[in-house]
């Protein structure tokens, strides 16, 4: 009897011998289930974990309104009163997420072209043709509908992003409202750009 209490206590000891709390005991019940394959490749190297969902909630839906894009606006609205698009860069899409968004042969001379340029040509039209626009006092930028989520598509995005259609910047001449049109803004990171101001 004693030499059996002594093995016992030895193989205890040396953690060959555990014991395993009932069910509802202990941490162990608390404790994830391992996996049925054992959590390893078939390479025998420990499995690594699934690269998180590339869909809709990567891109979260920009708040409206914001502080931000008010301030960003009002840049915009002294862009076409001054006839100068470089006051508003930073309402334009971004060049860097463009590059990254699309998927075209070559993003960078596409947004030189098509996003850039445009919203150059843009600023200097609605300058010319809104008489007055010297005196304008801003009043708000207006979201339009719908918002909509576009999803990766060759030979366009490849990244899902929000876009929304008919905004309105908004203002005054001499008290009396007036307003441009835009032809779509794009999320990125949170915040909305102009893709395209008509």
């Amino acid at each position: 009897m004693a030499w059996t209490m002594r093995a016992l206590g030895l193989l205890l000891g040396s953690g060959l011998l555990a014991c395993t709390p009932r069910a509802g005991t202990g941490a162990r019940d608390a404790a994830p289930p391992l996996p049925v394959d054992g959590g390893f490749d078939a390479g025998g190297a420990p499995a690594e974990a699934s690269p998180p969902d590339s869909g809709p909630a990567k891109e979260a839906l920009p708040a409206f309104p914001s502080d931000d894009l008010t301030s960003r606006a009002r840049h915009l609205l002294e862009a076409i009163a001054k006839d100068d698009p470089t006051l508003a860069t930073d309402i334009v899409f971004p060049r860097d997420a463009y590059i990254e968004a699309k998927d075209v042969a070559d993003p960078g001379k596409q947004w030189d072209d098509k996003v850039m340029g445009a919203f150059q040509k843009h600023v200097h039209a609605l300058h010319k043709r809104t008489k007055g626009i010297e005196r304008a006092q801003f009043t708000s930028l207006d979201l339009g509908q719908p918002i909509s989520q576009v999803v990766p598509k060759r030979h366009d995005l490849n990244l899902t992003l929000w876009r929304v259609p008919h905004s309105r910047l908004s203002f005054t001449i001499d008290g009396k409202p007036m307003r441009a049109e835009m032809g779509e803004l794009m999320s990125w990171r949170g915040a909305w750009y102009v893709l395209d101001l008509k």
